[in-house]
């Protein structure tokens, strides 16, 4: 049975608004925002996603460095850092997939890589006659590449180039290319970070309007320490402000450690009107065994991101 034209036209109008709306997910974008292609703002480190994406200064995500924080390469021991991780956001069922690693030159130089790749829901597509053509499966893609220098003992600094495109329609796929900037410094247990995150091409509509991505300046500061032999914790706080849409997103969480073996996190990650993160809080178990770490996240409290579940292995040498 043939439906008719106009009903199908409708029928695809409105499940191709509904995955607009939604951006591929997890970073809900309001009407009253101008900014496109809100999925680069999404974490994919499943151990700071369990503090609902604070730490950008931890060492411990120094494989993820090329994703925002590129001096992470020149912070700690490790030599090689590698990670890989899987993220199923709802409501919608989106699926990433991700990788990350870091290399460091001697003492002063790093070097990292990344690359994201997320597909939606698949939707039915109709002809102008209401024929079914088929089915398309919404996606996006994100390529990193950083590097970081340690300028002093205690400062260090990073730069990231991005490539990112999505395509919501068959035939209709957006692109842009940006950077990000950071400075941290680490005096003793504190740690202190500035960056300006984002920073790139807008994208245009087909019909030429002009939408900026979602570019932001970062304040960041950590606590990290041990108690006794066999017990660590960290505290971490991000703040960003969004350049454009002049919204805020403020993510606090910590992260207790037994031992070398077991950790547990938490955290809370607030989103004002439009921001690109919808505020929201987050629970999270990993374990490390032998240089190599098992990570879990939840995201709860919300109801755009609420039930959103994500795992990561990652290994140092």
């Amino acid at each position: 049975q043939v439906k008719p034209a106009s009903n199908s036209l409708l029928m695809f109008h409105k499940k191709l608004s509904i995955l607009i709306a939604l951006a591929l997910v997890s970073a809900k974008v309001s009407a009253q925002t101008s900014e496109a292609l809100p999925f680069i703002r999404i974490g994919h480190d499943a151990s700071r996603e369990a503090m609902a994406g604070a730490g950008s200064l931890s060492g411990a995500s120094a494989a993820w460095a090329s994703y925002d924080n590129a001096a992470l390469s020149v912070v700690g021991d490790s030599r090689l850092s590698v990670a890989a991780g899987y993220q199923r956001w709802a409501p919608d069922g989106s699926n990433y997939i991700n990788a990350g690693a870091s290399y460091k030159i001697g003492e002063r130089i790093g070097f990292s890589a990344g690359a994201s790749y997320g597909a939606g829901t698949p939707y039915d597509v109709y002809s102008s006659t209401g024929a079914k053509n088929g089915s398309f499966t919404p996606n996006q893609y994100l390529l990193n590449i950083g590097a970081g220098v340690k300028i002093l003992p205690f400062l260090s600094a990073g730069v990231n180039l991005h490539s990112a495109s999505q395509a919501l329609a068959e035939g209709h796929s957006h692109g842009t290319i940006f950077g990000d900037l950071f400075v941290m410094g680490n005096f003793g247990g504190f740690k202190a970070g500035l960056g300006i995150l984002s920073v790139g091409t807008p994208v245009y509509s087909e019909s030429g309007d002009k939408f900026n991505i979602p570019s932001s300046t970062r304040l960041a500061a950590a606590y990290e320490g041990v108690v006794g032999s066999v017990f660590a914790y960290g505290a971490y706080l991000d703040a960003d402000y969004y350049l454009f849409s002049s919204s805020i997103n403020a993510a606090a969480g910590i992260k207790l450690e037994y031992n070398s073996l077991i950790h547990i996190m938490a955290g809370y990650n607030y989103g004002s009107a439009n921001a690109v993160i919808p505020s929201h809080a987050s629970v999270g178990i990993g374990a490390s065994f032998a240089g190599i770490a098992l990570d879990a996240a939840y995201l709860l409290a919300s109801e755009t991101l609420g039930g959103s579940l994500m795992v990561g292995l990652s290994s140092s040498f």
